[in-house]
């Protein structure tokens, strides 16, 4: 059976549709291209969570990296689905770090009397890397209680204790890349790597990058009128928020990305954009939004299969595909030639009539 992966990005504020798409527009999916091209369809969701321990190591961006590569080279159709709203998502501090760029930022920040303890003490050199790279230590190599789970106490605070950490880092890194590329002494992309987000990461890698986007790629973008920012636990699941407010830098960053950079890239065909209302206490919810989600199921099913089909028209016009084509036929004739109910064979026939034959063994 041919393999088709397609991989698909969703940030947190999309739980509703992602849900929905699971009950009732993969099973569907997964039918159509079995039935249809006998392919197999798989849905890969960064945001159904990665163990701890790529936590703990800081692999979680590098795994959707490489999820967007495996799923680009295996896929026969549709490999990358992004759906964007009002929430920019979680900026980590880098894994890796050249050395001689750590040292640039440290210099910076030194000379603003910043402190850069944190940084010396979670970022080691390997110098046997080429060039030599800092590397962001494992977090349980330092606070020995992350991943903890049989003292639930101590592993709370050790992890409070790293998001903590975390957050001042990011800050320096932040305040020494802006310093250095207003200095002219880093460029835009290196200042704009120590702010940019694993969404936007990840756009980039799968579609902002890619050539061909027209067989590939598919973009749904959704806004949501009248946030109620009165409740700020609800309205921090669908927006940036800090110190208790709207995060105008990552709301910058979002709409630079979402509004100009991807619709520039996708052909429109590819892109579709929504704009709902905040309803009630919970704003966004199955019951008051059904009709939105039936037409957004509706156009994700038609869509992925057109790209579907549209790949496989072209795999079977080739010289490879025509090969298989006759296999398959082949191989349907022969199951067809030997086939007398849905249960039974003529061999498996022959068998069980010479078991009844005098002098046979008994069964």
């Amino acid at each position: 059976m041919q393999r088709f992966k397609r991989r698909k990005y969703f940030n947190p504020d999309t739980t509703m549709e992602r849900n929905t798409l699971m009950a009732q527009c993969y099973p569907k999916l997964k039918d159509y291209c079995r039935e249809k091209h006998g392919l197999e369809f798989q849905v890969v969701d960064m945001r159904w969570g990665v163990r701890d321990e790529a936590t703990d190591d800081h692999m979680t961006t590098e795994l959707c990296m490489r999820e967007i590569e495996n799923c680009q080279r295996l896929s026969m159709g549709p490999n990358f689905v992004v759906f964007l709203g009002q929430k920019y998502g979680y900026r980590p501090i880098p894994t890796y770090v050249l050395s001689s760029e750590l040292e640039m930022l440290r210099t910076e920040l030194e000379s603003q009397g910043m402190d850069v303890g944190l940084l010396d003490k979670w970022y080691k050199k390997d110098s046997n890397a080429v060039p030599p790279t800092s590397i962001l230590q494992p977090i349980s190599s330092i606070l020995k209680n992350f991943n903890n789970k049989r003292i639930p106490k101590l592993q709370q605070e050790d992890q409070a204790i790293w998001w903590d950490t975390m957050v001042k880092m990011q800050k320096l890194f932040r305040k020494g890349a802006q310093s250095l590329y207003n200095s002219g002494k880093f460029d835009k992309d290196t200042m704009h790597n120590y702010f940019m987000s694993v969404t936007e990461r990840e756009v980039i890698n799968g579609i902002l990058n890619v050539k061909n986007t027209k067989n590939h790629c598919l973009a749904y973008i959704r806004y949501i009128n009248n946030i109620n920012l009165q409740n700020l636990r609800k309205a921090s699941l669908f927006l940036d928020i800090v110190n208790r407010s709207l995060d105008n830098e990552a709301s910058k960053l979002l709409a630079n990305l979402r509004d100009e950079r991807l619709p520039d890239k996708i052909e429109t065909t590819n892109l579709q954009r929504y704009t709902v209302e905040w309803i009630g206490r919970e704003g966004l919810d199955p019951e008051t939004h059904s009709e939105y989600l039936q037409h957004f199921i509706t156009h994700f099913y038609r869509n992925i299969v057109k790209l579907v089909d549209r790949a496989m028209r072209k795999e079977d016009s080739s010289a490879q595909g025509q090969i298989i084509t006759e296999i398959l036929q082949h191989l349907h004739a022969c199951n067809n030639s030997v086939r007398v109910n849905p249960t039974k064979t003529i061999i498996e026939q022959k068998l069980s009539y010479s078991d009844e034959l005098p002098g046979s063994n008994p069964k």
